[in-house]
C-alpha cells in the first residue's frame, strides 16, 4: 500500500491517532516498545521550553506517514525543537523506517550542525539504516528498566518520622508540588503564576491521574519528594516519572519510598508492568535498587554531516 506523509494536524485528531499508534505498538512489542502513550502527551501537554508555546512547533516538528485513508503508519518526532528526533513504524510498516529517516536528514538536517537519534538495543535493523546513512554512536544514554508489579505489594515501605505519602487527589496544593518540581529540576525557589498555568495544562496528558501523583510532604506541608505514575489502563502499564526531590531533603529515602508507594497503587488499579527510565548515574543507582527487573538500554546515534537541502 502507498504510503504519503504530512505534517502533524491537529485538525485531523493526529494526536489521538498517535496515541492509538503508541498503544498498538505496545501490544506488539511489549518490552521492545519505543515509547509509552504518557510521553507522547508530555510532548503535546508538557511547556517546558518557550518554542513550546507557538501552537505550529507540533506542526513543525511532526511527520506523519499515512495510507490513502489517513491510517497511520508511522512518524518521525522531535520533542522539544532540538536536535535529537525518534522514528516510529508501524508493525508490518518497518520498510519505512528508511524513507522516514531519508526525509529527515533531507529536511530537518539542515537546521541543526548535527542530527541525533535515540535508539534501544533491540533496534538492530534501524541501527543497520542508521549507519548505512553515516551515524555514529555517541554511546549509552539511558536505561529502561521493567518491574512486575505483581510481586510489589508486599514490600515494605521506610519513611523518616514527621513524612508522609500524600495524592494530588487529596492533597490538592499544586503550589508547593510545583515548588517541588521547580527546586528539584532547576535548582529554583520561585513559582510564577505562569508556572501554575503550564503545570495545569501539563496534567491534560490523558495517561495522567492525580491518584498516581504522589509526593512526600513534610508536617509543614513541603513537597519535598515526590512521582508520578502515568497509567494506560488498556494495555495494563504504566510509567513512572517525574522522580524529584528538593535538595535539602535528599539522602533521606523519599525518593524510593514513594516510588515503591507508586508500584503499589499502580498494581491496586489492576496495572501489571511499570517502567522507568534513568538519563543519570545517580537516577540509574536509584531504580536498580527497586528490585528484579528487566531492562532495555538507549543509544545516542549522530550524524554530523550537514545537508545541502533546505527545510521547509
Amino acid at each position: 500500500m502507498k504510503a504519503y506523509h504530512r505534517p502533524f494536524d491537529p485538525a485531523r485528531n493526529d494526536f489521538e491517532k498517535m496515541w492509538r499508534f503508541l498503544q498498538h505498538d505496545y501490544a506488539q512489542k511489549q518490552e521492545r516498545y519505543i515509547w509509552h502513550c504518557s510521553r507522547l502527551g508530555d510532548w503535546m501537554y508538557g511547556l517546558w521550553d518557550e518554542k513550546k508555546y507557538i501552537p505550529t512547533f507540533f506542526r513543525n516538528h511532526a511527520q506523519l506517514w499515512v495510507d490513502a485513508f489517513d491510517e497511520l503508519l508511522g512518524f518521525v518526532l522531535n520533542e522539544d525543537g532540538e536536535e535529537l528526533f525518534f522514528i516510529f513504524t508501524r508493525h508490518g510498516y518497518e520498510y519505512l523506517y528508511a524513507d522516514i529517516l531519508d526525509w529527515t536528514i533531507q529536511h530537518w538536517g539542515p537546521r541543526y550542525p548535527i542530527l541525533k537519534t535515540e535508539i534501544h538495543e533491540y533496534q538492530e535493523e534501524s541501527l543497520a539504516i542508521l549507519i548505512k546513512r553515516g551515524f555514529l554512536s555517541a554511546g549509552v544514554v539511558a536505561t529502561t528498566r521493567q518491574y512486575d508489579l505483581l510481586t510489589k505489594e508486599s514490600e515494605s515501605i521506610e519513611l523518616p518520622k514527621g513524612f508522609q505519602i500524600v495524592d494530588m487527589l487529596e492533597n490538592e496544593d499544586y503550589w508547593n508540588k510545583a515548588l517541588l518540581y521547580k527546586n528539584g529540576f532547576d535548582n529554583d525557589e520561585q513559582v510564577s503564576e505562569f508556572d501554575l498555568l503550564r503545570f495545569k495544562y501539563s496534567r491534560e496528558n490523558p495517561a495522567y491521574d492525580p491518584r498516581f501523583d504522589l509526593s512526600v510532604v513534610t508536617t509543614d506541608g513541603i513537597h519535598a519528594a515526590g512521582c508520578v505514575g502515568f497509567h494506560d489502563p488498556a494495555q495494563g502499564i504504566a510509567e513512572v516519572e517525574k522522580v524529584c526531590t528538593q535538595n535539602q531533603y535528599r539522602r533521606l529515602g523519599l525518593a524510593e519510598a514513594v516510588i515503591r508507594e507508586c508500584f503499589q497503587r499502580l498494581k491496586r488499579a489492576g496495572m501489571k508492568q511499570a517502567y522507568i527510565t534513568g538519563y543519570s548515574a545517580r537516577a540509574n543507582a536509584l531504580y536498580e535498587k527497586l528490585g528484579p527487573h528487566g531492562q532495555k538500554q538507549w543509544f545516542h546515534y549522530e550524524l554530523r554531516q550537514r545537508n545541502d537541502a533546505k527545510s521547509d
